[in-house]
C-alpha cells in the first residue's frame, strides 16, 4: 500500500487532469517551457556545465572532465517524443551526479511533430558513437519513457553495427511498444492518472512517420535483445506502460540477456521522479546500480 504522501500525489494527478496533458500538448504542438530545457543555475553552482551543439541540437555535458576517470551516463529524457528536457530531469541529474560521481550527457534531441523516429534515433545514435570515442571507461545508457525507447533502440543498433556497447541499460517507466495492441494496457488505462491511450497513440503515429508502429525501429521491444548488456528497469504496476515492461521481460528472457526489474506496487507512470518515499527509494537503487558497475 502506498503511503499518505504517495496517495496524495496520485489524487492530485487525478484532480488536475494530468491524464489529458499529453493530448493538450500535442494539440498545441507544445514542446514545454524553453527555460526548463537549459541547465538551472543550481547545477552550474555545483557542477561544471558545458553546452555544445550537435547536428543543430543542444547537448549538455555535466562534469565531463571526469570522463577520464569514470563511465559517462548518457541520459535520454522522456516526454512522449514531444517535450524537451524538464525541471524534473535536471533534479534527477543533480542527484545522479552527486550520488555516483559520474559525468552525464543530456541532449535536447529532435522532437515530434517536426521530426520522426528516423531523425530522432539517428541523432541519438550519432551522439552515442561520438561519446563512445570520448569516454574510455564506457557509457551507461539511461532514459525514461520515450527516452528509454531511444536508449534501448540505440543499444540494439550498437549490437547490429558492432559498435562499442554500453556497460549498462537503465530504463525508467519505459515506452517500448508503440503499437497499442497490448490488451493489458486496457486494464491499466483507468489506473494510471498520467498517460491516456489516445494521446500515446497520436504521439506514436507522429514518431513512426511512414513506418509501421510494430517495427522494431519504432517499438524496440519487438526486436532482438541478444547481445545487449545488463538491463535494469524501474516500473510501477499502475503505469499504463507496465504492459511494455512485461513484454520486455519475456524478450530478455528468451535472449538470455541479464536483467533485473524493480516493480513498485500502485505506482504510476514516472513516479520515480516524484518527491515521495517510493521515488527516493528508486533513486537510491538507481545510484547503487551504477555504483556496482564502477
Amino acid at each position: 500500500m502506498p503511503g499518505i504522501i504517495s496517495s496524495l500525489s496520485y489524487q492530485y494527478k487525478v484532480l488536475t487532469r494530468a491524464k489529458n496533458d499529453l493530448s493538450r500538448r500535442l494539440a498545441a504542438r507544445n514542446h514545454g517551457n524553453p527555460r526548463d530545457m537549459v541547465p538551472p543555475k543550481y547545477l552550474e553552482r555545483h557542477h561544471q556545465v558545458q553546452a555544445a551543439v550537435q547536428s543543430g541540437r543542444p547537448v549538455y555535458y555535466l562534469d565531463f572532465e571526469k570522463a577520464e576517470e569514470k563511465p559517462c551516463i548518457l541520459y535520454l529524457h522522456g516526454g512522449a517524443f514531444l517535450t524537451g528536457v524538464s525541471e524534473k530531469h535536471w533534479r534527477f541529474a543533480r542527484r545522479l551526479l552527486f550520488g555516483t560521481g559520474c559525468p552525464m550527457v543530456i541532449p535536447d534531441y529532435p522532437l515530434i511533430p517536426e521530426h520522426t523516429h528516423k531523425r530522432i534515433l539517428s541523432f541519438c545514435m550519432e551522439l552515442y558513437l561520438d561519446l563512445a570515442a570520448k569516454c574510455p571507461h564506457g557509457i551507461i545508457l539511461a532514459g525514461d519513457g520515450a527516452g528509454a525507447n531511444l536508449a534501448l533502440s540505440a543499444a540494439r543498433q550498437a549490437v547490429r553495427k558492432g559498435a562499442p556497447l554500453p556497460g549498462q541499460l537503465l530504463l525508467l517507466s519505459p515506452y517500448l511498444d508503440l503499437s497499442g495492441n497490448n490488451p493489458i494496457r486496457n486494464v491499466l488505462a483507468h489506473r494510471d492518472p498520467v498517460l491516456e491511450p489516445s494521446g500515446c497513440r497520436e504521439a506514436a503515429l507522429l514518431y513512426a512517420g511512414s513506418r509501421p508502429l510494430s517495427s522494431p525501429l519504432v517499438s524496440p521491444v519487438f526486436g532482438s535483445m541478444a547481445g545487449l548488456p545488463r538491463v535494469t528497469v524501474w516500473t510501477g504496476d499502475n503505469d499504463i506502460l507496465y504492459a511494455d515492461t512485461l513484454l520486455l521481460k519475456e524478450a530478455l528472457r528468451r535472449a538470455h540477456t541479464p536483467y533485473h526489474i524493480y516493480t513498485y506496487p500502485d505506482m504510476v507512470h514516472g513516479w520515480m521522479f516524484e518527491r515521495i518515499p517510493e521515488g527516493r527509494k528508486a533513486l537510491r537503487q538507481i545510484i547503487l546500480t551504477i555504483r556496482d558497475y564502477l
